[in-house]
């Protein structure tokens, strides 16, 4: 089953800085092994931020479903499990040029991160679990 975010810890959450939301994001998905997309007919979502093309993550559903809204009404919440974002993701993304945008709210894209240092935070947190 998956873990639920109350409300209260919703708005715990994105309280958080930048900074402060990209510990939680590693901390969450070494816990929880999934890492949080949004998805149209097209593939995965993009942003722009600090002059990068940005894929924008969360570590739970309830955040990611907090930016179906707007232009992107029409897209999902999908989960991709950590291994599979480690094997596969981190190298298209790298080949693709895209950074990631790690918890993004409504005043910037969060802490921007190319995949393979994501990908280095994410297997040391995991191993100190």
């Amino acid at each position: 089953m998956e873990y639920q975010l109350t409300a209260d810890e919703i708005k715990r959450i994105t309280a958080l800085d930048a900074e402060q939301r990209y510990t939680y994001f590693i901390q969450a998905v070494a816990d929880l092994e999934k890492i949080w997309i949004l998805t149209d007919e097209e593939g995965f979502v993009l942003v722009s931020a600090e002059d990068e093309r940005c894929i924008p993550v969360w570590p739970h559903a309830e955040l990611a479903q907090q930016w179906i809204e707007g232009e992107w009404q029409h897209c999902t919440a999908q989960a991709v499990d950590v291994d599979t974002w480690l094997d596969k993701w981190t190298s298209g993304l790298n080949g693709d040029e895209l950074a990631i945008a790690v918890l993004p709210d409504a005043d910037g894209p969060g802490v921007v991160v190319m995949p393979e240092e994501l990908a280095e935070t994410l297997i040391n947190e995991m191993q100190e679990d």
